[in-house]
């Protein structure tokens, strides 16, 4: 074929050999996972014949079949052995009894506090031996570490331990052999390696120069510059998470491109040749995996740095996505267990999307005459969030409306805070004084970062729920795909921008139409494994408990438009009641707090404390009634002897209050047990009520007499989905339900809100 000149015309094609290996290597590794040594070594026959009946014909689809099948194939033989490894039927056998000893452990990565349970550390690691009574084993498994105690701020990543505790089952899927429980503080045996050694310094000079400039500042540069985020803000790093940020503060390809293009530029301005280049740049990738740690995200870009130096080194041009295909290939041959991890997947996608989308969608924009820079500031934010919107619906269940407009603006900064932050880390480990003022240049971006994470994360709506699973994942993948098929089609380019606009305009007013319906009563706000109940008082509002983690709550308390809080009560100090604690107080103005005595739950009280600040603390008064305009709340419980010997003191301890909202009686119970109940029944206490917070979630620890003495219209039960303590139990919901009750469960049908309408009450629900 010639073009109009008469030369011959060049048909561009792309090799897509890796990228398909790359597919059937992810697929069988996944197989081998989930299905065991078997199943891999079924996949693995199945492929080398399909290999070769495939290569017999060469073209085509079977070729295609060929490549993924030769994937499928290698992945196969190296996922059975792990999972042979990890299958040990004399672990298996502890594992399932749930044995208790003493383990010896080397740590993978040091020990991060949990975002779901506070107090609570995990670790990934490697477990040498386990010894109990009856049995000794020797090995390298893979297990989880839990753990609590601030002995484990001390452990570093490559440390080997003696630590006391039981082992369980692990969730499927994965290479992790077994969770190990630790139940007691760990005996360190002798100091890490020194490249781990090397990687605390760097982390700890960090963030000591980092704590030259205030909070929030101080807590994000050692994140955007390590992956450090322990001393972020909580509620901060939700509003991260919430807005597309947390891209920032999770060490990835962006930033292993930005340190390495960044030295390579220096190199290149001070005529440094090739192999000084590859050099300079192989010893950037170095360091950053070494201080960040093996991450999914980490090991696929510094896979596809080695790539790209190797090109470099070579003298050839740059192929970015066999680059990122032999990435994905090698890092699942080498660690099949990736293919299972959300971030490895989610950090492929949005390298995919940018690879495949940014820049073709950047090419109309500088026929234009934009810049290219600016181009691809505009479309990155957009290719990758589309690239990744089908994995982050299958596992988190909801679509951000605001993540591509702030990611848009952050670019404006991203680039040069990252830089500095990681300046910061790199001068403070030789000289702290010289990284104090190269955090307090990164500061001054990062302010800009911050606003636009705690403003994106207040915009009403800002989040779009959606079902999670993989049906659900695949039809979002479809609508986007036909989406961006339909934007591809010039005649309907401009029509179909033009509704979206006029859609996202028309969902303004839906957006800020938020707060509570027409004679609001009370709203049990979804947050998980917990309790958080809402009731309004005149110009503000009562809040009885903040939940496990303050992003939920603080989600809770803006969809209801809450600004002011006239009383928070906390029933009790247990970490499902008062962890939540900053997603209330921040940002909004409190007047007191109404709790009873820490008791056991100190982790909880001491939180609390830490982020109430000089707010006031009232004890709560058996009779003492509290009125906050239509709104009046009797404390009925605890008695001033607190209860001690039961099965727990705490639990029983809880605040119960009764409070009347304009005529309509609502019972909040904390975590009542059968001993408080009984004595509650007993003290001759108005518990006859049209809303009744079942006590304790549901549990099995109630007293019938009790639940049918408060004979409620409707019941609400704070509970996490498919949570560890069987909450709740079908007993006392049964007996609520045959009382003619209705009952709600969070777990189900999300915010439950009750109001008055007509003198009958209605119930609506988030979901």
């Amino acid at each position: 074929m010639k073009d109009r000149h008469g030369e011959p015309a060049a048909v561009v094609r792309r090799d897509l050999r890796l990228p398909l290996a790359a597919i059937g290597a992810w697929g069988a590794a996944l197989a081998g996972l989930y299905g065991g040594a078997r199943v891999s070594l079924a996949v693995a026959g199945g492929a080398a014949v399909l290999t070769v009946l495939a290569l017999k014909r060469r073209r085509g689809a079977a070729a295609a079949a060929a490549t993924i099948a030769f994937g499928a194939m290698l992945a196969s033989g190296a996922t059975a052995v792990h999972v042979v490894v990890r299958d040990d039927a004399h672990l298996a056998e502890l594992v399932e009894s749930g044995a208790g000893g003493e383990a010896e452990i080397v740590l993978d990565a040091a020990p991060r506090p949990s975002a779901r349970s506070p107090g609570v550390h995990t670790a990934a690691a490697r477990l040498r031996s386990f010894t109990t009574d009856t049995a000794s084993l020797s090995g390298n498994w893979r297990v989880l570490l839990v753990a609590s105690g601030d002995e484990w701020d001390r452990a570093v990543a490559g440390q080997a331990i003696t630590v006391e505790g039981t082992v369980r089952e692990a969730d499927p899927g994965r290479l992790t052999a077994a969770i190990f429980s630790a139940r007691s503080p760990p005996e360190f045996q002798g100091p890490p390696s020194a490249p781990h050694r090397f990687a605390a310094h760097v982390r700890e000079r960090a963030a000591l120069a980092a704590s030259a400039v205030p909070q929030p500042e101080s807590g994000l540069i050692p994140a955007l510059a390590v992956g450090d985020t322990s001393g972020m803000d909580p509620t901060l790093e939700s509003d991260f998470r919430s807005t597309g940020l947390v891209h920032l503060v999770v060490v990835s390809g962006y930033h292993v491109g930005l340190v390495v293009g960044t030295v390579l530029g220096v190199a290149t301005a001070l005529r440094a040749g090739p192999g000084v280049r590859v050099a300079i740049g192989a010893a950037a990738v170095a360091g950053i995996v070494v201080v960040v740690g093996p991450q999914p995200s980490v090991l696929r870009a510094a896979v596809m740095a080695g790539m790209m130096l190797l090109a470099l080194a070579a003298g050839r041009p740059r192929a970015a996505l066999p680059a990122l295909a032999t990435a994905v290939l090698v890092l699942v041959l080498a660690d099949p267990d990736l293919a299972a991890q959300p971030g490895f997947a989610l950090s492929v996608a949005a390298c995919a999307g940018l690879l495949l989308l940014a820049f073709r969608w950047a090419r109309p924009l500088e026929h234009r005459g934009w810049p290219l820079p600016v181009a691809l500031a505009a479309t990155i934010p957009a290719a990758t969030q589309v690239a990744v919107t089908p994995l982050l619906v299958a596992w988190a269940g909801e679509v951000s409306l605001v993540s591509i407009p702030v990611n848009l603006l952050a670019a404006l900064v991203a680039a040069p805070v990252v830089v500095l932050s990681v300046l910061t880390a790199a001068v403070a480990a030789a000289w702290t004084s010289a990284g104090e003022w190269c955090a307090k240049l990164a500061a001054i971006p990062a302010r800009w970062l911050v606003w636009l994470a705690e403003t994106g994360a207040d915009v009403p709506g800002g989040t779009l729920p959606w079902p999670t699973g993989l049906w659900w994942s695949l039809l979002a993948a479809a609508i986007l795909a036909v989406l961006v098929g339909l934007l591809h089609v010039r005649r309907l380019r401009r029509p179909l921008l033009a509704i979206g606009a006029a859609a996202a305009l028309g969902a303004v007013p839906s957006c800020l139409a938020t707060g509570p319906p027409s004679g609001w009563v009370v709203t049990m706000c979804d947050v998980g494994q917990g309790d958080t109940i809402v009731l309004p008082a005149g110009d503000g509002v009562v809040v009885v408990d903040t939940g496990p983690e303050p992003a939920a709550v603080d989600e809770c308390l803006d969809g209801l438009g809450v600004d002011r809080i006239a009383l928070l009560v906390l029933s009790h100090f247990h970490i499902d009641h008062s962890a939540g604690i900053g997603g209330v107080v921040g940002g909004r103005e409190v007047d007191a707090i109404l709790a009873p005595p820490p008791g056991e739950a100190t982790y909880g009280h001491d939180l609390v404390v830490e982020r109430a600040g000089d707010l006031p603390f009232l004890e709560p008064e058996p009779g003492r009634v509290h009125r906050f305009g239509a709104t009046s709340l009797e404390v009925l419980w605890p008695l001033p002897n607190l209860m001690e010997g039961t099965r727990s003191d705490p639990n029983n301890n809880s605040v119960a209050v009764r409070a009347d909202v304009a005529g309509t009686s609502v019972l909040l119970t904390g975590d009542i047990e059968v001993e408080a109940q009984a004595r509650l029944l007993e003290s001759g206490a108005n518990l006859d009520v049209d809303v009744l917070k079942v006590p304790h979630h549901g549990s099995a620890f109630q007293v019938p007499e009790f639940l049918e003495r408060t004979d409620p219209v409707v019941a609400l039960v704070g509970v996490g989905a498919d949570n560890d303590y069987g909450h709740p139990d079908p007993g006392p919901l049964a007996l609520l339900e045959h009382s003619g009750s209705q009952v709600f469960r969070t777990d189900l049908s999300g915010d439950v809100t009750v109001a008055r309408e007509g003198g009958r009450l209605t119930v609506r629900t988030s979901t």
